[in-house]
């Protein structure tokens, strides 16, 4: 096959035109998440069953820094931290990633946990931080891994796709198992 699902090597990598666009579903996703609930906030604070943020018109000055406002911002940088490490932890793949059928393993091929979930959500920050070069890596490399996936060790795969994966290690088995603490000891040894 050819194209930007091409695959190369054992694993069939998401190109760099397919994880873009999950992005952007993902991120109109997040956006519509947050007008929504701007939206019933603003709705429910003029009809006066909760306090206002205190920065739109008519509203008291001073009250910019309340417990509501703490709830909101909360929300505001949790949801997105939310949508990704979860998503990626327990399923493998956002919203945007279940549309255009690709998913995140690590590079044994083995699913991500929580905690791989969270690094690699930080990894975005160092591809913001490389003004989005990190991002367009993807485009370049023979794995299509961006700089977020190098350092987590992750690889974007066809979802719809088989995906080797290394066989988990048996442990050694002792010939004989060692005895029990509360067998007594043989009196001519």
């Amino acid at each position: 096959m050819n194209g930007p699902d091409s695959t190369s090597g054992e694993f069939p990598y998401a190109g760099f035109w397919s994880r873009a666009a999950a992005r952007i579903i993902d991120l109109v996703l997040i956006l519509a998440a947050f007008n929504v609930v701007y939206l019933a906030d603003r709705i429910g604070s003029d009809a006066g069953m909760w306090a206002g943020t205190g920065f739109g018109d008519g509203e008291p000055a001073g009250t910019g820094f309340s417990a509501a406002n703490v709830l909101r911002g909360f929300f505001f940088l949790s949801f997105p931290i939310f949508y990704y490490v979860y998503l990626h932890g327990a399923y493998g793949q956002t919203f945007g990633k279940m549309a255009l059928k690709i998913r995140v393993v690590n590079e044994d091929g083995t699913n991500l946990d929580y905690r791989k979930a969270f690094l690699r959500w930080l990894g975005y920050f160092l591809c913001d931080l490389t003004f989005h070069i990190g991002y367009l890596w993807a485009a370049f490399d023979h794995r299509k891994q961006g700089l977020h996936d190098k350092v987590c060790k992750t690889l974007v795969v066809r979802a719809d796709a088989y995906i080797p994966v290394a066989p988990a290690k048996e442990p050694e088995t002792p010939e004989a198992p060692p005895p029990a603490l509360d067998t007594p000891r043989d009196p001519h040894l």
